[in-house]
């Protein structure tokens, strides 16, 4: 199973690599940083926005993926006109930079969706082991891990913009200097854990029942049979816990 799922991850990975090559190395190149953009616009503004969906009473556990995919999308589509509208035409380059470029960037681009499009699955209520291969550990497609290194390249941005002190998450291991009072997404690199732990379906826990029932206690979840929370109810570790820079806690 685990190869198959490597296998259309790869797919579709090498799909969108094409369809954006067809874009030549000037369309490419935009459409990296548009995609770049609004997966980082996506993931700073995710979570407050599904808090705010959940404050409506409706508590159905879609609401982190839905307003990750929500966001990237709409962000993206809002750039993509931006950008088309100020550089309407094509840039002519050397053959060879032409085709090494648009290859590069197309492959960059799609990486990064797909990589937004796995860590939904990780926000969504399903099973804890998704599509019977995917955990925190797993690295698809192929041991590649696009998921880890988004998460790796989100965290590191936000230390080095959100520099100013203040309420919210900080560096712990002092990687940006100031004392480790930087604002940081995920400053214990755990929200692939805390997703894992968090999602309602499944024995896979990576903290152990101690540490998974206080994850599940902190995001105010209610515990179902098993010990496992329901699958509408509350967030892996409090929102802010693995959220937005500054978020509140």
């Amino acid at each position: 199973m685990k190869i198959i799922i490597d296998l259309i991850i790869a797919g579709l990975t090498l799909g969108l690599t094409y369809v954006l090559t067809s874009e030549g190395l000037w369309g490419s190149a935009v459409m990296f940083f548009n995609v770049l953009f609004a997966a980082m616009i996506a993931f700073n503004f995710y979570e407050p926005l599904a808090a705010l969906i959940d404050q409506t009473g409706i508590n159905w556990g879609f609401s982190d993926t839905l307003c990750m995919l929500g966001l990237f999308c709409i962000s993206l589509l809002m750039l993509r006109m931006t950008t088309e509208t100020i550089a309407p035409v094509m840039v002519r380059f050397p053959m060879p930079v032409y085709h090494a470029g648009r290859l590069i960037f197309a492959l960059g681009g799609a990486g990064v969706t797909m990589a937004v499009v796995i860590l939904s699955f990780h926000a969504a209520p399903v099973h804890k082991m998704i599509f019977s291969t995917i955990d925190y550990k797993s690295k698809p497609p192929f041991g590649l891990g696009l998921d880890h290194l988004w998460l790796g390249f989100f965290q590191y941005e936000t230390g080095a913009v959100f520099s100013r002190l203040g309420a919210g998450q900080r560096d712990p291991y002092r990687t940006y200097g100031q004392g480790g009072r930087v604002k940081v997404f995920d400053p214990k690199a755990e929200w692939l854990l805390l997703h894992q732990d968090f999602r309602p379906y499944g024995v896979e826990t990576t903290l152990g029942d101690e540490g998974a029932a206080e994850a599940g206690g902190a995001g105010g979840a209610g515990a179902g049979q098993g010990g496992q929370a329901a699958p509408g109810a509350g967030r892996p570790g409090g929102r802010g816990r693995g959220g937005a820079p500054g978020a509140p806690p």
